[in-house]
């Protein structure tokens, strides 16, 4: 049976996996100091405290190296806007290195290029692929390396979780992370002197106030809710459109402790999170086999060796207009998409890029990502596919017929 195109049956770009169980766990632990970390154990070994945000958590992390005041620290230009306003954050200068198109995840040999103009580096397994640890750990030298590991939960390299080759590692459970808690982060770190020095930082940190965390929680059932299919085309689409452009979900750089309610419902979350993990990494391979005759698109394959958690599934078209126009024609089909980062290259000049990454910008003008979350069925996924397909081949089919008319036009022959 086809599935049905019907509005309240569009497909929502993300989804909000957070069950009255969550909810009722936040509750609970409102008026409750937070609970420990111990349920992460499948994130690797090392000490775990929780953050505010990951956003924090790279703050404090890049703090505790104890590096000289406006060091550099090298990082992907396309990534997330909270990677970079946390190394301003902290008091030191980016250095945007280029990105290898194919994974999207920092180039090696532009890292090797910039020897000499960091102090450390932050690693980021974007979207859950991993990066080239290997050649990265040698491009770098002997400087720290901090893995941001937001997206990348269970994705491995060479048998090794991401997490477990840099001094220290942090999460995300902000509410478009694979992990969304609604807020708060964790921050594992691997290195003993690094870890006794993250916790004299995060010892002052202030206790957020009840009126706050009530808030969150109303924040995170609203969100929940409006991320449905039946609400989502009338609420959640223009919502989140609003938000991305002004980046309205991005959580403050305070220097307050994570909500109790957030450490409760990551801690839950986290004893079923391997299986989510599982389907959506089945639906993100159905995917890949039904667009993998699509020509000129790049695809989310693994790096050899690596075992990606799929948590974003991004492709790359020819043309901004050709991103743009694909966007639109598959929302027609009921299959919601993202321009994800599409603005970081103009938040990077105001932190200093002068150029110098053009895989990186390319990117954003062409990356968008498609439904593969969990919760989808395989004929979710089939429709999806069935509409990137069918996007592509009309945008392009409109695309030469306009390109041979203004051939036409040109050599004066339009009226034949």
């Amino acid at each position: 049976m086809a599935m049905t195109t019907s509005l309240f049956r569009a497909i929502p770009r993300f989804a909000l996996p957070c069950n009255a169980g969550d909810l009722m766990s936040a509750c609970k632990a409102f008026l409750s100091q937070p609970p420990p970390p111990d349920t992460f154990g499948f994130l690797g070994n090392g000490e775990r405290f929780w953050t505010k945000s990951g956003r924090q958590a790279l703050r404090l992390l890049l703090n505790a190296l104890g590096l000289k005041p406006g060091a550099g620290v090298a990082v992907p230009l396309f990534t997330d806007l909270s990677v970079i306003s946390a190394i301003a954050a902290a008091g030191y200068r980016p250095v945007f290195i280029d990105v290898e198109e194919r994974y999207l995840t920092m180039d090696p040999e532009r890292l090797e290029a910039a020897r000499g103009q960091f102090s450390a580096v932050v690693i980021v397994h974007l979207f859950g692929q991993m990066a080239d640890l290997p050649a990265l750990l040698t491009a770098a030298g002997d400087v720290p390396i901090i893995e941001d590991t937001a997206h990348a939960p269970l994705s491995s390299l060479n048998g090794r979780l991401a997490g477990e080759t840099g001094c220290a590692s942090f999460y995300s459970f902000g509410s478009t992370k694979y992990w969304p808690a609604g807020g708060g982060g964790l921050a594992v770190i691997r290195d003993s002197s690094l870890a006794r020095a993250f916790e004299r930082l995060i010892t002052p940190l202030r206790q957020p106030s009840r009126t706050e965390g009530f808030k969150n929680i109303v924040m995170l059932s609203a969100k929940a809710a409006v991320f449905t299919r039946p609400l989502y085309p009338v609420f959640g689409r223009p919502l989140r459109r609003w938000a991305e452009q002004y980046a309205l979900l991005e959580p403050p750089l305070d220097d307050e402790r994570i909500h109790a309610a957030h450490a409760a419902i990551a801690r839950r979350q986290a004893l079923r999170f391997p299986e989510r993990v599982s389907r959506q990494r089945a639906n993100s391979l159905r995917l890949l086999g039904c667009l993998s005759h699509l020509p000129e698109v790049v695809l989310p394959y693994e790096r050899p060796g690596a075992r990606y958690n799929y948590h974003i599934f991004p492709v790359l078209l020819s043309n901004p207009r050709e991103r743009d126009n694909v966007a639109a024609a598959m929302w027609r089909k009921r299959v919601d998409t993202s321009k994800i980062y599409f603005n970081i290259v103009a938040h990077c000049r105001r932190h200093g890029y002068q150029d110098g990454c053009p895989v990186s910008e390319s990117v954003a003008k062409r990356l968008l990502t498609v439904p593969n979350y969990a919760s989808l069925g395989f004929g979710d996924i089939d429709h999806v596919a069935e509409a990137l397909i069918s996007s592509v081949r009309t945008c392009r089919t409109a695309s030469n017929r306009s390109a041979a008319d203004g051939c036409i036009e040109n050599t004066g022959l339009s009226s034949i």
